[in-house]
């Protein structure tokens, strides 16, 4: 990708319309290793049908398979009545949007509720994983009862969609203190070992069925009415940050594929400024130690937010001090970066409470976040970055590296 004019090669970086900050700049040919590595998930997807989808975020592709869902019910149940949910309250008595509703929809009189996940690779434990969240399933100590009567999943593959009417049972996991708040998780995976995904599929599959769980439908995502439905879909969806990334290194990678292929890229970068230190990777706490200080690494992508008209950047599952919920940061060091379509922008946060804010009830586990807007005549992604840019500076935050791309 070509760099607009104006932006300098040099070790200085431009910085909301001046020279403000020096940091280190970079060329992303230094790191194409981590960039030209797309991981075992996407290398299943790229050439199938489900590649395209594979790219949204979860929460966009959720919304899509959730009307998908809804959809192949309505098609298997032709004389059934499908309404929409009435909505109710949160526990502190804000109303529900639809979106937030404790079901989908109502079929015939009953909840539905629905719940995707893609077939993803785990590399730590060498085996394919289907990992569906935030489940609402009556357990003993967390809920008497489920705010839904169905449960359906939907298994995204990439050449099929399969969706299982789950019996509340299989594969459920509690989540620790966030249980109780955002739901169980349903897990199931393949053998270890098992690299081909058609035949771990089968495995996935083969567990929930035997267990008691009904195979409902199952798509050929290559059927042209299928395939026709979910380009409209998707194109439904585009927004202003799909324009501006197409091109881009990391755009054709999954969000958190791409999450973890700039973290390596920044433990890299830190290793460079700081090439005398020994530097570790084992913590659970933290993404990486050196020479003893604990580093908690975030990044995020520019997005246009539709309500308000501008750019932003949101960083969010920050384990900072918090009354009530933890006395002390989980880090040393809080390094964010921006993932822009001029390249990767690095800083470090100043320390303390600057600019956290917890994002609803599920901060209290989950962590914290940092935002940032731009302003609302800014429509051009370039300016809306200088302007993001200087207002981290002004913040307090050190602009460390900037990778061109």
């Amino acid at each position: 990708m070509m760099l607009r004019s104006g932006v300098p090669p040099a070790s200085v970086f431009r910085l909301g319309g001046g020279w403000q900050s020096r940091c280190l700049v970079l060329s992303a040919s230094q790191f194409q290793h981590i960039l030209n590595d797309p991981g075992r998930t996407s290398e299943a997807f790229v050439g199938h049908s489900g590649h395209a989808l594979s790219l949204l975020s979860g929460v966009r592709r959720g919304m899509i398979l959730q009307d998908f869902c809804k959809k192949e019910l309505a098609r298997l149940h032709p004389h059934s009545t499908i309404d929409e949910p009435t909505t109710a309250s949160h526990c502190d008595g804000a109303r529900r949007s639809a979106s937030n509703a404790l079901y989908d929809f109502m079929l015939d009189g009953r909840a539905i509720k629905c719940r995707s996940a893609q077939l993803s690779w785990d590399k730590a434990n060498n085996h394919w994983r289907a990992i569906f969240h935030k489940v609402k399933i009556p357990c003993s100590g967390f809920r008497d009862e489920a705010p839904f009567d169905d449960l359906y999943l939907t298994l995204f593959s990439p050449d099929r969609l399969h969706i299982i009417r789950h019996d509340l049972q299989t594969g459920v996991s509690s989540t620790g203190k966030r249980t109780e708040s955002q739901g169980h998780r349903i897990s199931v995976q393949g053998t270890r070992g098992q690299e081909c995904w058609q035949t771990a599929r089968h495995q996935i599959l083969n567990k929930f069925l035997t267990k008691g769980c009904e195979l409902v439908s199952s798509v050929d995502l290559s059927d042209v009415e299928v395939s026709n439905w979910l380009t409209q879909q998707i194109e439904g969806l585009t927004a202003p940050q799909d324009h501006a990334y197409q091109g881009v290194p990391l755009s054709q990678m999954a969000p958190q594929l791409r999450g973890l292929r700039i973290e390596e890229i920044a433990f890299e970068v830190d290793r460079i400024l700081h090439p005398t230190c020994s530097f570790s990777r084992a913590s659970l706490e933290v993404d990486w130690v050196r020479a003893g200080v604990r580093v908690e690494f975030k990044s995020t992508q520019m997005w246009h937010n539709k309500v308000r008209g501008n750019w932003r950047c949101s960083w969010q599952n920050i384990k900072c001090a918090s009354r009530g919920v933890r006395d002390r940061d989980l880090f040393d060091e809080l390094w964010l970066a921006i993932y822009s379509p001029r390249g990767i922008h690095i800083l470090k946060h100043p320390g303390g409470e600057v600019r956290f804010s917890l994002h609803g009830l599920q901060g209290q586990d989950d962590g914290q976040r940092i935002q940032v807007f731009c302003s609302q005549n800014v429509i051009d992604v370039w300016e809306a970055l200088d302007e993001m840019l200087k207002k981290l500076g002004e913040w307090g935050c050190q602009h460390l590296v900037t990778i061109l791309w």
